[in-house]
């Protein structure tokens, strides 16, 4: 969690983008990293709280995508919608676009039914380039629409 912290730490040595490598290389060191709790929430939770600004925005995003992307269940946390009126504009944006695919992925009868263009939920998302967080969601709903054509 510290790692995530730098990306809004005013540092002269890191910068946001610093940060955002470190807490990749962190994810890809230990399967566990991505399990941590920090007050009794997962990663992804304390690092969407966090205050960003206009000047660490999108290091922010690529450090949440990339904790999204090592544990997409983390997002089940907002499932039952959670003040997140308090987050940054743009990340309550990422949270409410990835609750999409997680709701769809909770769907059974959904997730195993085309759409009128033959489409599966999985194929959907691959066509609009979701996030590898949301795609590992949606195959562990339905892992047979890897197999469908």
């Amino acid at each position: 969690h510290t790692a995530i912290f730098g990306v809004i730490k005013k540092s002269k040595s890191f910068s946001p983008s610093d940060s955002v490598d470190i807490v990749k290389f962190l994810l890809g060191c230990d399967p566990n990293v991505k399990l941590q709790k920090v007050r009794g929430k997962s990663l992804l939770h304390y690092a969407c709280h966090l205050s960003y600004n206009d000047s660490n925005i999108e290091a922010a995003l690529e450090a949440i995508q990339a904790i999204y992307d090592a544990h997409p269940e983390a997002i089940e946390e907002y499932l039952n919608a959670p003040n997140i009126q308090r987050y940054h504009q743009q990340v309550q944006a990422f949270i409410n676009n990835e609750l999409v695919y997680a709701r769809q992925a909770k769907d059974h009868p959904l997730m195993i039914t085309p759409d009128i263009n033959g489409l599966l939920p999985l194929h959907t998302a691959l066509q609009n380039n979701a996030t590898l967080g949301s795609i590992k969601l949606l195959v562990k709903g339905n892992p047979s629409a890897v197999q469908s054509p």
